[in-house]
């Protein structure tokens, strides 16, 4: 069977549709008005295709909106509330704790079947940072668009959905937040609580840079958005990151105009859809990245 938005498979004027086993399941929804309680005993991976998906989860409330995802882990309990005129299309896949396990290990000790300890303790306590994610920024949430994708095109079926698809959901998983769990020892706090809260505020800021770094930002308005003053987020985000903001921002810049002129874009329109004032600052910054001057760098794309 095709897994599509096919109206004709809506109950009541919805559709909820489930495919899986095993913890390892793929739950497919277009709804208008639900509420339900959430008991998971594994990976919950909630994204949202359209709409708007509200949460809360051990008294921490999130919006999901339209291309973004909330992740938590089989220790976490809460419920969502969906409440709109239109159909809110949503993707629920679960992932079972023993292939995220398995998952750890090899990543971890590729010749050995044990994992690192305090890594395997962050993925399986309430350490785990549960946490909304922009989907285009990061390698879990591009896997999500991916088969959001090929839901909306109905090119997505029961076939696909084997345990091939939860391998890869996992690897996704794993990669990202070692990532985060790497970032959230780096915040030397007494309390877990607040360790996790300082981490969630300055991936709050990171995504909105990652969204806007083609704007004029500045640390003000990035600190606000992360619910911080400047001089906190500043020194927690080059402390996660090894980074201040604007060296993060300039990275996204160059990278995003290297990818422009490998499409054939002029040095001139790189520059200014990257968010460059003018071409000689983005010259001078993309040699000194690159090694190459942007002229260079797009003659050996041809």
């Amino acid at each position: 069977m095709t897994i599509h938005d096919n109206p004709s498979l809506y109950k009541n004027g919805q559709m909820m549709v489930r495919v899986g086993s095993s913890g390892n399941v793929f739950n497919l929804s277009a709804l208008k008005h639900f509420e339900h309680k959430m008991v998971s005993n594994c990976f919950a991976i909630k994204f949202v295709r359209n709409g708007i998906e509200r949460y809360t989860i051990n008294n921490k409330s999130y919006t999901v909106n339209s291309g973004s995802y909330l992740l938590m882990n089989g220790e976490k309990e809460g419920k969502v509330i969906i409440d709109s005129e239109d159909f809110v299309k949503g993707m629920c896949l679960n992932v079972s704790n023993e292939l995220i396990a398995e998952v750890v290990a090899t990543t971890q000790a590729p010749d050995t079947a044990v994992a690192d300890r305090e890594l395997s303790t962050f993925f399986y306590t309430r350490k785990f940072l549960e946490n909304q994610y922009q989907s285009s920024h990061n390698t879990l949430g591009r896997k999500l668009q991916q088969i959001s994708e090929l839901v909306g095109n109905n090119s997505f079926s029961n076939e696909l959905i084997d345990q091939e698809l939860f391998y890869q959901l996992a690897e996704c998983l794993v990669t990202d937040q070692t990532q985060v769990f790497k970032q959230l020892q780096t915040i030397k706090t007494v309390k877990s609580e607040t360790q996790r809260d300082l981490c969630r505020r300055v991936l709050k800021g990171k995504e909105f840079m990652d969204s806007s770094f083609i704007e004029a930002l500045t640390i003000d308005q990035i600190a606000r958005t992360a619910g911080m003053s400047e001089y906190h987020f500043f020194r927690l985000f080059k402390q996660m990151t090894g980074s201040t903001p604007y060296q993060y921002i300039l990275s996204n810049r160059l990278k995003n105009a290297s990818l422009l002129l490998k499409a054939d874009y002029s040095v001139f329109d790189a520059a200014i859809a990257s968010g460059f004032s003018d071409i000689y600052s983005f010259s001078k910054a993309f040699k000194k990245h690159y090694g190459v001057s942007p002229t260079s760098f797009a003659l050996t794309q041809g």
